[in-house]
């Protein structure tokens, strides 16, 4: 009981404290100085929502319901290993094809008759937002580029790891939750929040892919370099398309329409003989980063 009380306290005072910033940054852009619809603007409000929004709750959610450091408490007090990067730099290469597939195959998921009105909804929805998401990131110079790296990219995939890793998922964890419960639920908000229908199960996988990075290795900022490079390779990918650098369907690379997934299969199965022998030879462990319960008697023993 005691325990279901940390967790309700502790989620309502995290979500509570983003909602503050969301306000925050509505407000601000909305402010004469702001420019509406200007690269400026946008980029000031993106970086405002992810310190306001997501940094900020967590680390303060961390104060007031835990009474702990919070960069202690969310992994942010030490430099990652270079290992780990590697990991999360030849999982996430060896996974491209096999996500690709997963990305196609929800975008063509048709809802039942009784759901049409709702489905053409979330269509419509999706397709103005990713309409002023490819404006956004495929136009302008390397300078223009580079700012949207910076913002969109990096800053995003830091804030969000903070708040759905570093704050809800590490809290849940802390509070008693089973691991792997804490990895699927924070994944599961995670990809919920983006309020995008078609493309919920990519991104709920890629969300339990940086839970268990930061679990593997306590460090937050290792999940936050997966994160802001998944991030910053739509970026510049989107920019090279505008450019005819690269193909229109070269974010379908992998992908077998109609047809035997074999190369998103063979992309499957290498991930997961590469998570496998990583385990196996000590690279990775749920022990490593796992460290919930000694945190929580720590945390305890400074209470008493």
């Amino acid at each position: 009981m005691k325990n279901f009380i940390a967790i309700c306290q502790s989620v309502l005072v995290l979500f509570g404290f983003m909602l503050c910033g969301l306000f925050f940054t509505g407000v601000l852009g909305q402010l004469p100085a702001v420019t509406p619809g200007s690269l400026s603007g946008q980029w000031l409000v993106f970086a405002a929502q992810n310190v306001l929004a997501f940094i900020i709750p967590a680390l303060i959610t961390w104060r007031i319901c835990f009474k702990a450091n919070p960069g202690m408490a969310i992994g942010a007090d030490f430099y990652p290993q270079l290992r780990m990067l590697l990991i999360a730099i030849a999982v996430y290469a060896a996974a491209v094809p096999a996500l690709n597939q997963i990305v196609y195959w929800n975008q063509e998921i048709h809802l039942p008759e009784s759901l049409h009105s709702f489905e053409l909804w979330c269509r419509e929805m999706e397709s103005m937002a990713e309409e002023q998401t490819r404006g956004l990131l495929a136009s302008g110079s390397i300078g223009v580029m580079m700012m949207n790296i910076l913002t969109i990219g990096v800053l995003t995939g830091i804030g969000e790891e903070f708040f759905f890793r570093g704050g809800l998922q590490r809290m849940l964890a802390v509070c008693g939750v089973n691991v792997h419960v804490a990895v699927w639920t924070a994944a599961f908000v995670f990809s919920a929040l983006h309020f995008q229908f078609f493309g919920f199960v990519p991104r709920l996988l890629l969300g339990v892919w940086f839970g268990y990075l930061y679990v593997w290795s306590g460090n937050i900022w290792v999940n936050s370099f997966a994160h802001a490079l998944n991030n910053s390779l739509v970026i510049i990918s989107a920019w090279l398309i505008n450019r005819g650098v690269l193909s229109e369907d070269f974010d379908m690379w992998g992908v077998t329409p109609g047809a035997f997934p074999v190369i998103p299969l063979i992309s499957a199965v290498l991930v997961a003989v590469l998570i496998v022998c990583l385990s196996s030879r000590g690279y990775i462990s749920m022990s490593a980063g796992n460290n919930a319960s000694q945190f929580k008697s720590s945390s305890n023993a400074s209470e008493n």
